[in-house]
């Protein structure tokens, strides 16, 4: 492939890029109802462990990611019935948050029950998954505040590697807020707005 092919297929894939940016409208939904959902199980583990509850928290986060990821395929689902043409870049973002939702679930369930990680690395190790899935986004978004919460997620994340407490659980719930719900909320409100122009 010669220098000119390239540059030619690069402006064609920046051209497409750009179009199907201008099309995708993204509402945040999922940041938000994931976000609160994560939160309610973080702060019924931290209860539990500080309360010495007898109930079984493997129960409440099996219930609680089922019900993520049964609110997350009847969205999409909605969603292509709305949208006339699905755009490249709902595509490539949609990916990247499949991808990252299946790898966060086996990292939660799998990777405990196996014994391969210890239960104390799974907040760090989702926060660096959703690090990246918030960078790339941000960047096929055109987003600087989306690629800029990967910053905050990736701080969290080396804070959480070193820190063993349960305090642990309140971090990652206060990252969830503020690197998940509110760029959801923000992003719902511009996405009204683009709607309504």
């Amino acid at each position: 492939m010669d220098n000119k092919t390239a540059i030619e297929e690069l402006s064609y894939i920046k051209e497409i890029m750009q179009d199907s940016r201008k099309t995708f409208v993204y509402n945040g939904y999922d940041y938000i109802f994931w976000g609160i959902i994560i939160v309610i199980g973080l702060l019924s583990s931290y209860i539990s462990l500080v309360e010495h509850l007898d109930i079984n928290i493997s129960i409440i986060w099996i219930a609680l990611i089922v019900i993520g990821w049964v609110f997350s395929i009847i969205m999409s689902v909605i969603g292509k019935k709305k949208r006339k043409a699905s755009t490249f870049a709902g595509k490539i973002i949609g990916g990247v948050w499949f991808s990252a939702g299946v790898t966060m679930t086996l990292i939660g369930f799998v990777g405990t029950t196996s014994g391969a990680i210890n239960g104390v690395f799974i907040n760090p190790a989702i926060s660096l998954i959703l690090g990246m899935a918030f960078f790339i986004t941000g960047i096929i978004y055109g987003s600087k505040l989306i690629s800029s919460v990967s910053v905050g997620w990736w701080a969290g994340a080396i804070l959480m590697f070193y820190w063993h407490g349960i305090q642990n659980f309140l971090i990652m719930a206060f990252m969830m807020f503020a690197f998940q719900i509110v760029p959801g909320i923000l992003l719902y409100k511009k996405a009204k707005r683009e709607i309504e122009d």
